[in-house]
């Protein structure tokens, strides 16, 4: 009798491990997908095809599309917040944090489809709400790390810091939904760094602005050095 329910009580917890893996992989694959060609032209029957799954199958998972998209986005802030405090935790300074968070930005819109945000707000004004609000949180997150700034002599302490906070933030998000910039001249990855730097340099102290410019430096090295050759001699 103990033996019958050690046998149920594995198969209950490896067919529920199977479900959480089957999860997980459905919302990191939505995700990608949702990103990468906005949410209204995604179908669940997109979704299932693309993920090699029934439909029924991703129905058994997820009550609908609306379901699967929070769990999505809810991964994407988890994920975000994680890589966030990552940084903090392994930056040297201040400059080397927002410098990191900014090139974070960049590597993310960059890959995001620019209609995602008029999909949610149109089609999903729940979910759109819930990314609007954590954008909002953003701001607020940062404040006390340009106050630690001015602590460490490398931000300006004559700066009121949310209007300036918000003012970048609404730089970011008016490339995200309007059609109004020259995209067919320049892409994300011309205007963000410009947007970062102009930002960066006019909060930063004279000190400030040398650390920015040594990891501009920095980076532009790793970006122009030759790659090693593989092949042998």
């Amino acid at each position: 009798m103990f033996q019958k329910f050690l046998f149920t009580l594995h198969r209950f917890l490896t067919n529920h491990k199977g479900k959480m893996d089957l999860r997980e992989r459905i919302i990191e694959n939505a995700s990608a997908l949702f990103f990468q060609k906005g949410v209204k032209s995604m179908t669940m029957s997109d979704i299932a095809n693309e993920l090699g799954i029934s439909k029924r199958t991703l129905y058994e998972v997820f009550r609908d599309k609306e379901d699967l998209l929070e769990n999505c986005i809810n991964m994407h802030i988890t994920k975000a917040d994680n890589t966030i405090q990552e940084i903090l935790e392994h930056s040297e300074n201040v400059i080397d944090s927002m410098m990191r968070f900014y090139a974070l930005s960049l590597d993310e819109m960059q890959t995001v489809n620019r209609s995602v945000m008029y999909d949610l707000k149109k089609y999903h004004y729940r979910l759109y709400k819930k990314v609007e609000q954590n954008q909002r949180d953003d701001v607020f997150r940062l404040l006390p790390l340009l106050n630690k700034g001015v602590e460490q002599g490398l931000i300006r302490k004559d700066i009121n810091f949310e209007i300036i906070l918000w003012l970048v933030k609404s730089q970011f998000r008016a490339l995200m939904n309007d059609d109004y910039f020259p995209w067919d001249k320049y892409s994300m990855n011309d205007f963000i760094p410009a947007i970062i730097l102009n930002f960066m340099r006019g909060i930063a102290t004279p000190l400030g602005v040398k650390k920015v410019d040594d990891i501009v430096a920095k980076m532009q090295n790793k970006t122009d050095r030759p790659k090693e050759r593989t092949d042998k001699i």
